[in-house]
C-alpha cells in the first residue's frame, strides 16, 4: 500500500470463476482514493484466466446432488487448488489483499441462503498467511432479505461513472444503472447467457460458439423465441437474481418440450437464443451508453444483436456498445470483485441495498489475516 498527503493507491488480486466453469480468473488491479474528493480509480495491472480442469467441472456440478460432508472437502480442496493457482501465476509480496469470490454452487435468496464453493481460511492458508483474503461477499446480504447478487454494481458506480450502464455478458447477463439519488444503483440479472449457448454449442461437441459464427448462419425459430420470451421472470420487477437452478426447472423444460415435435440443425437454436438474449438485454437496457464485459463481448453476433435496429426477432432500441481492451473484457468481474473486498477490508459499505433488495446497505464479507500488515 502506498500513502501519501494526496492519495491512497492498494493492489489487490480479486479472484473468481463463473457459473460457465471456462476458468479461475485473476485479475491484479490498482485501486486509488484520492482523499481530498473520495473518489476512486481502478487500473486493471495483469489478468489470466487459468482453465479449470474437466474433473473439477464434473465435481463442481456434482455437488447439488453430494453429502454435506463431500461438500466440504469440496470446498478444501478447491480452496487448495485456487491457492496453488495464485501461487503459481501472481507475485504474492506485491499484493495488499486477495479477494475469494468463491464458486457459486447453490443461489436460493428465497429460502433465505446461498452456497459458494470455497473457504477463506483454507485459502489464506495456503497463501502461507502472508496476504490477507475477504471471501463470501454474499452471504449478509441474503441474510438481509436480499438477493446476494448482483454485487458488481457498487464498483460499476464507483469506478465507472462515466456510462450510463454497465452490462455483464456471462453464464447470466447482468446490468446495472445509475439511480435517481447519489450514491445508489439499480441492477439485476436479466436472463441467460453464455451457459445456454454454450450448452447448445456441446451438442455438436464444441465447448462454445466462438464469435457467434454458428448463430449467424441459423435461422430463428419463431414459436420458440416468444416461448423464451414470455417466461414470468422477464416481467418481474428488480432487484432479481438467477441461479442454475432456474434453467433446469424453467429455461430447459421449454426448449425439450418443444423439441419433442421439432427438430432443428443446432445453428438454428444458438440463433434464436441469441435473438432472445439480445432482446432482453435491450429491453432493459437500450439506448443507453453501455460498458460491456464478460465472454459474450466475444460474441460477435451476440454484440451485433444488441447495437442493430430493432426487427421481429430483436425488440427494443438498441444499446450503444462501448467494447474495452480485451484484459477489461474477460477480467472486469474479477478485478470489481477485487474493489469490493477492498472496500470490506477498509470497513466501508460494499454492498447497497438498491442493488440487491436487502434491508440496508451494508459491508459484506468475511476477512482472515490482518490487513494493512503483511503476515499472519
Amino acid at each position: 500500500m502506498t500513502d501519501n498527503s494526496m492519495a491512497k493507491e492498494y493492489v489487490v488480486l480479486g479472484m473468481m470463476s463463473g457459473t460457465s466453469l471456462d476458468g479461475l480468473d485473476l485479475s491484479v488491479s490498482k485501486f486509488t482514493q484520492d482523499e481530498a474528493s473520495g473518489s476512486w480509480e481502478g487500473v486493471l495491472q495483469s489478468y489470466c484466466s487459468i482453465p479449470i480442469p474437466a474433473s473439477w467441472q464434473n465435481t463442481i456440478r456434482m455437488l447439488p446432488s453430494s453429502s454435506a460432508a463431500e461438500w466440504h472437502q469440496a470446498g478444501l480442496d478447491w480452496s487448495v487448488w485456487c491457492s496453488e493457482c495464485v501461487q503459481g501465476a501472481v507475485d504474492i509480496e506485491s499484493l495488499d489483499l486477495v479477494v475469494f469470490s468463491g464458486q457459486t454452487v447453490f443461489h436460493r435468496p428465497q429460502s433465505g441462503w446461498t452456497g459458494q464453493l470455497g473457504h477463506g481460511a483454507a485459502l489464506y492458508a495456503g497463501l502461507d498467511c502472508r496476504v490477507p483474503v475477504v471471501c463470501d461477499l454474499r452471504s449478509l446480504d441474503v441474510a438481509l432479505g436480499g438477493q446476494g447478487a448482483p454485487l458488481v454494481p457498487v464498483a460499476d458506480a464507483l469506478l465507472f461513472p462515466s456510462y450510463d450502464a454497465c452490462l455483464n455478458l456471462g453464464g447470466f447477463a447482468n446490468v446495472s444503472h445509475a439511480g435517481q439519488r447519489d450514491r445508489q444503483r439499480i441492477a439485476w440479472d436479466i436472463g441467460p447467457c453464455n451457459l445456454v449457448l454454450n450448452q447448445l454449442a456441446m451438442r455438436e461437441g464444441r465447448p462454445f460458439d466462438e464469435g457467434g459464427r454458428w448463430a449467424a448462419q441459423g435461422v430463428v425459430q419463431s414459436e420458440l423465441w416468444n416461448q423464451w420470451m414470455a417466461i414470468p421472470y422477464h416481467q418481474e420487477p428488480a432487484p432479481k437474481s438467477l441461479g442454475t437452478e432456474w434453467l433446469e426447472s424453467v429455461f430447459w423444460p421449454i426448449l425439450n418440450s418443444w423439441e419433442m415435435d421439432h427438430s432443428v440443425p443446432t445453428s438454428d437454436l444458438l440463433a434464436t437464443a441469441t435473438a432472445y438474449i439480445a432482446s432482453t438485454i435491450r429491453e432493459s437496457t437500450g439506448g443507453k451508453s453501455t460498458l460491456v464485459t464478460g465472454g459474450g463481448g466475444h460474441n460477435a453476433t451476440l454484440v451485433n444483436r444488441l447495437q442493430e435496429a430493432a426487427s421481429e426477432f430483436v425488440r427494443a432500441d438498441a444499446i450503444k456498445v462501448v467494447l474495452p481492451e480485451k484484459d477489461l473484457i474477460d477480467g472486469k468481474e474479477a478485478h470489481a470483485f477485487g474493489f469490493l473486498g477492498l472496500l470490506r477490508a477498509l470497513g466501508v459499505n460494499n454492498v447497497w441495498n438498491s442493488a440487491t433488495g436487502s434491508s440496508a446497505d451494508h459491508l459484506g464479507g468475511a476477512m482472515w489475516g490482518h490487513f494493512g500488515h503483511r503476515g499472519a
